[in-house]
């Protein structure tokens, strides 16, 4: 694998984990302002940019655990500093909209 590739995927897992925090953070706003729904669905599109980020990931270890040169890059190093925001942005929306709303019902 090249530089230029992981840089690449690098891009793509700050674009989709950008895209899953700004979801997490409209889900809790939403549900600031008492829409549920809305703020049910903005978690779930959250957790669907998550799985794409998770999939890039995944490429990226099977690649290495086969032996492939992975280039070191800063770029993959801020993406997943951006992935593990949005991954704690999902915890607590998670945390807000489903878990403490189930133990109000």
């Amino acid at each position: 694998m090249t530089k230029e590739q992981v840089q690449t995927m690098a891009f793509e897992i700050v674009m989709e984990a950008g895209d899953a925090l700004n979801c997490f953070y409209s889900a809790v706003t939403s549900y600031k302002k008492s829409r549920l729904q809305e703020a049910t669905e903005q978690l779930n599109a959250g957790k669907q940019h998550l799985i794409k980020t998770h999939q890039i990931q995944t490429d990226l270890i099977q690649a290495e655990a086969n032996n492939e040169d992975i280039p070191y890059s800063l770029i993959m190093v801020h993406a997943q500093d951006h992935l593990s925001t949005a991954m704690n942005w999902e915890r607590m929306a998670q945390l807000l909209i489903v878990d403490l709303n189930e133990e109000l019902d």
